[in-house]
């Protein structure tokens, strides 16, 4: 009773906030503009960082419209060249757990402490993220509980708008999300998480058009060579309006021994998606997937996965 109590003075006594987390409602139908990943995610450009203070931040009731300190690097404590783009994450939990006649048992668990930077001097660009977790069994671990989710270079073209790289990428298909524990993303497994490939990526980011497909040589930080998935992923996007953009993912892969499986699987993933903003305050985001297993041996497995964000 006290706890419900206490959750519904919460809900009485706070006053109203606006927070929006997805940018086609302000007509921004691409990523590359304000991040340094051109599918989305990771570190803020300079420009990102502008756009994040205009028309994310939260002002309470205030109509001060000055930058904040909240959108500069560090809170403004450190000022880096132009060239450089830092940022980190941090998400922990806390754990309690009292089961009928046992005692009380807690634990801490550190799923992610990372610190990210892109370096994006002329058309060269280099990205590279390094960190900590509770557990030694990620598939980003580099030694232990120490990870790097994603390490690259390349260099951009066409003013920016064709990137070539290579390295550990996040896999491009689908809704770029955080969200990992999503069941779309963990099923086809192209979280932000863990899942991330080397390879060689080509991504294009145009004014309707925009799309990025991996060549996936394999997770290099696991081991043997036999759980290493080897295949693409891609998707392909196109705006016909400001608020509306529709799209398709394919990803193809192969692997001696599945990692979660434990038998040979060719599996595949193919899917539609759509993103967009009606009316200004609400964002639609949905995706369909199905997602297919070529086993050796246990029967074949077909499936399919979807989400409705709104």
């Amino acid at each position: 009773a006290v706890t419900w109590l206490l959750a519904l003075l919460v809900f009485v006594v706070s006053r109203r906030a606006d927070a929006y987390s997805w940018m086609i409602r302000h007509d921004y139908g691409g990523c590359g503009s304000c991040h340094a990943d051109p599918s989305g995610g990771g570190p803020l450009t300079e420009y990102g960082r502008a756009q994040g203070d205009l028309l994310l931040r939260m002002r309470y009731g205030s109509t001060d419209e000055e930058p904040s300190r909240s959108s500069e690097w560090l809170l403004g404590l450190v000022a880096p060249p132009s060239w450089f783009l830092g940022g980190g994450d941090v998400r922990a939990m806390g754990l309690a757990t009292k089961a009928n006649g046992a005692a009380l048992s807690t634990d801490f668990l550190l799923m992610q402490a990372d610190l990210r930077a892109v370096i994006a001097a002329g058309g060269f660009r280099a990205g590279a993220s390094v960190g900590a977790v509770s557990s030694e069994g990620s598939a980003a671990s580099v030694v232990g509980p120490v990870v790097s989710r994603e390490h690259w270079a390349g260099y951009a073209f066409l003013d920016n708008a064709l990137l070539i790289r290579a390295g550990r990428i996040n896999l491009p298909f689908g809704i770029r999300s955080v969200e990992h524990p999503l069941f779309v993303r963990r099923d086809t497994r192209t979280d932000l998480n863990d899942t991330q490939q080397h390879g060689v990526a080509v991504a294009y980011s145009g004014e309707r058009v925009r799309g990025e497909i991996l060549g996936i040589a394999g997770n290099y930080q696991i081991q043997p060579d036999d759980y290493r998935q080897r295949g693409y992923s891609g998707f392909l996007e196109y705006s016909p309006f400001a608020r509306l953009a529709v799209g398709a993912s394919s990803l193809v892969t192969y692997a001696k021994r599945d990692l979660y499986l434990q038998t040979a699987d060719l599996r595949q993933a193919h899917g539609l998606f759509v993103r967009t903003a009606p009316v200004r305050p609400l964002v639609i985001l949905a995706e369909g997937d199905l997602v297919l297993h070529a086993l050796d041996g246990p029967a074949n497995q077909t499936g399919y996965a979807t989400m409705l964000q709104a």
